[in-house]
């Protein structure tokens, strides 16, 4: 998958390999995101099977490699875009734990679960920062696919909490009144 993302970043534009990752990092990062370590070494495998290419720059006094996709780039990138989707089920880690937290007690899973909220909140809180500082360099498409990785992340949090719920027997009247005012 990463060859694709990388080569859709460089049919905008001829890219260096941080600003790949800088890209992906406020792009995509959501559902797809890479390390250096990863970038790298794919860009040279790229560059082996001839869907980019590159152009040493200099840049404030230093040599930087730009990297352009070619025409076979372009070609399997769109190739890669027209081929149907197939759906998979999710495969996480936390499903395979909760499924079998009946051999926890109700109040270590109601903490655990509430740890895990914490971690999908901050990342929820990642997308709306993203949104907040991008939307205006965002098209339609790019929008819809932050749009689902915020939407995705409320819907984690909202079945956590209907869960927490079931497991502590409150029912939603009851967690209002025990909001502090």
């Amino acid at each position: 998958m990463l060859i694709y993302v990388i080569l859709g970043f460089l049919c905008e534009k001829d890219m260096t390999g941080y600003e790949i990752k800088q890209k992906m990092t406020i792009s995509t990062s959501n559902f797809i995101d890479a390390s250096f370590g990863s970038i790298y070494p794919m860009l040279k495998k790229m560059e082996k099977g001839e869907l980019i290419k590159y152009e040493e720059v200099v840049e404030e006094g230093r040599f930087k490699k730009s990297y352009g996709i070619t025409e076979k780039g372009k070609s399997e990138f769109i190739e890669w875009l027209k081929t149907p989707c197939t759906f998979s089920p999710f495969n996480y880690e936390y499903l395979s734990k909760l499924f079998f937290y009946k051999y926890l007690d109700d109040l270590e899973v109601v903490r655990l679960i509430a740890s895990f909220q914490t971690t999908v909140a901050c990342e929820y809180n990642k997308l709306a920062l993203i949104e907040e500082k991008h939307v205006h360099e965002m098209g339609v498409y790019e929008h819809a696919t932050l749009m689902f990785g915020k939407e995705y992340f409320q819907m984690i949090m909202n079945w956590h909490d209907e869960l927490t719920r079931k497991i502590t027997g409150k029912k939603d009247n009851e967690d209002e009144n025990d909001k502090e005012i």
